[in-house]
């Protein structure tokens, strides 16, 4: 078996979101990319913020927010139940090819805090839409959360579940003026 790093391969495809969504043609190094992991069994570490690319060559996703793993799943359960709220607002940000398929939005308000001096508990929670008290004063833990699905996140089943409360203020996934077509 051999493993392959990539960091932002994509990068320079201005066009690759709308080619993978959309069902056109990707660029060769993408092609080349899903033939030889097919073909020769290789393993990747695809680094990338390209959300379509990464869900197109990849078997199982870790998210990461300020350089901890917040989210690791197999694509399918990541891109259809997110656990952690980072991700969800990542995929919320996703562009949907149809117009009949109404997307939640997740509006992350806030700055993002200094990687080089973290806040103390979830790194997340100065962004968080479910912040609570909790989230400022202790680090959870990557944790199994379903079969195959670990998050970050003290609330992740009710993330999950849509059954987490918002802090005031914040706009919620799931509110009516956050939908969008």
């Amino acid at each position: 078996m051999c493993c392959l790093s990539t960091n932002e391969t994509t990068s320079k495809s201005g066009q690759l979101i709308q080619r993978v969504r959309f069902g056109g043609s990707r660029t060769p190094a993408i092609n080349l990319l899903v033939d030889l992991q097919r073909d020769l069994g290789l393993s990747y570490l695809f680094i990338s913020h390209n959300l379509a690319v990464v869900e197109h060559i990849s078997h199982r996703i870790a998210v990461m927010y300020l350089g901890r793993i917040v989210e690791y799943a197999d694509k399918t359960t990541l891109f259809m139940r997110p656990g952690h709220p980072y991700t969800e607002a990542l995929l919320s940000a996703v562009p949907v090819p149809d117009p009949a398929i109404k997307r939640r939005k997740t509006v992350l308000e806030g700055d993002v805090p200094s990687p080089a001096n973290p806040p103390p508990g979830c790194r997340f929670h100065t962004r968080c839409p479910y912040v609570k008290e909790r989230c400022r004063t202790e680090t959870p833990l990557l944790r199994e959360i379903a079969p195959g699905q670990h998050a970050a996140c003290h609330f992740s089943e009710s993330v999950m579940a849509g059954f987490a409360r918002p802090a005031a203020g914040v706009i919620s996934p799931s509110s009516p003026s956050s939908t969008s077509a």
